[in-house]
């Protein structure tokens, strides 16, 4: 709406800001965009896994531990695709994940039949420690299946990786050449490598080994979570998390001054727990209270208030949507100004 405003450069960014929220409440307002919505759903209520960079790894966050596991009904998945192709016109995708295992859910399989029915393109993430059937998903067709690890050997494994072990995950991923080998979606198979400071040296290891099966490994910047932890991490590093090197700190220390209001976790993805109600963010705690159902309140609405909430504000004003996007939509000297004071450059990774 602004950018017909003759002369707004001349405004300050400060300024331009507060006068946006007051004429605004719900400053922000969702930008026109042709991106799809990305929808990611936890269609079960926990984890197998207590990762030490995650909340469902931290008691004080979880909402998970020592709970009975919980799965969406498939009915309810199907009122939600629903209503999420009402809302896009069609312009949606989903992740069957945010903090939980998909592949815990006994009939995943029938989730993915029925994002197919309603023609949206649906993945899963998954850590491969359960031990799923992986010839269900033969007759399916996935936009994405995300594999995390972060090393080869238990050790190194189990540093991030917290109650996981490394042997059902590389069984796993034989398992998966064998069966899916000619899948029509096992090209969008991406084993992503979480660095951090004490795995660097068995990158070389498992990205051997998925080339050997024929699979994508991609390797990325280990963060911790839930943003509660990032506000935390601006000033110093939480307990117990010394150990990756990408912090809020070293952003703040880069970027100084700078803020922005981008964020593609805002613009472009939408969070659901197993009970179909959202939240503000995909890095907020699952633990953390929900806004409201999905089925019953109205898009913009929804969408509003999570661009107007506290959460948001505090956010953007810390920097914290530059750190948590890897400041990917930030200007050019922005960007090179994080990657150059990193110890490891992705791209001599890949």
């Amino acid at each position: 709406m602004f950018r017909s405003i003759p002369g707004r450069h001349l405004l300050p960014q400060a300024i331009k800001h507060r006068l946006i929220r007051s004429i605004y409440p719900h400053i922000d307002s969702p930008p026109k965009t042709i991106k799809p919505i990305e929808f990611w759903i936890d269609v079960v209520s926990g984890c197998n896994l207590r990762c030490t960079a995650c909340p469902v790894g931290m008691p004080e966050y979880s909402n998970s531990i020592g709970r009975q596991l919980t799965e969406m009904d498939p009915e309810l998945f199907d009122r939600i695709c629903n209503k999420a192709k009402q809302d896009t016109g069609g312009n949606c995708r989903l992740g069957l994940y945010n903090w939980t295992e998909p592949t815990l859910h006994s009939r995943l399989d029938q989730l993915l039949a029925i994002a197919e029915t309603h023609g949206i393109p649906c993945g899963i993430s998954s850590n491969l420690n359960h031990n799923y059937d992986w010839s269900l998903l033969k007759p399916r067709k996935l936009a994405n299946f995300t594999i995390t690890v972060s090393g080869f050997t238990q050790k190194v494994y189990s540093i991030n990786h917290r109650g996981g072990r490394i042997e059902p995950v590389l069984a796993n991923l034989v398992k998966i050449s064998q069966l899916l080998g000619d899948w029509e979606s096992y090209q969008r198979i991406d084993v992503r490598y979480l660095v951090h400071r004490e795995n660097q040296h068995e990158i070389s290891l498992f990205k051997h080994f998925c080339e050997k099966l024929g699979l994508r490994f991609t390797p990325y910047h280990a963060y911790y979570m839930p943003i509660d932890k990032m506000f935390d991490g601006v000033d110093k590093v939480p307990d117990g998390l010394d150990y990756i090197y990408y912090t809020p700190m070293l952003v703040k220390e880069v970027i100084g001054d700078h803020r922005s209001q981008r964020c593609f976790m805002r613009e472009t993805q939408v969070c659901l727990d197993v009970n179909g109600d959202f939240s503000v963010c995909c890095v907020e705690s699952p633990s953390s209270p929900r806004i409201a159902n999905y089925l019953t309140t109205d898009f913009k609405t929804m969408q509003a208030s999570r661009y107007g909430s506290d959460l948001c504000r505090d956010c953007t004003a810390n920097g914290i949507n530059i750190f948590a996007t890897y400041g990917m939509q930030e200007p050019v000297e922005i960007q090179q100004a994080i990657e150059a004071r990193l110890p490891v450059h992705l791209a001599d990774l890949a």
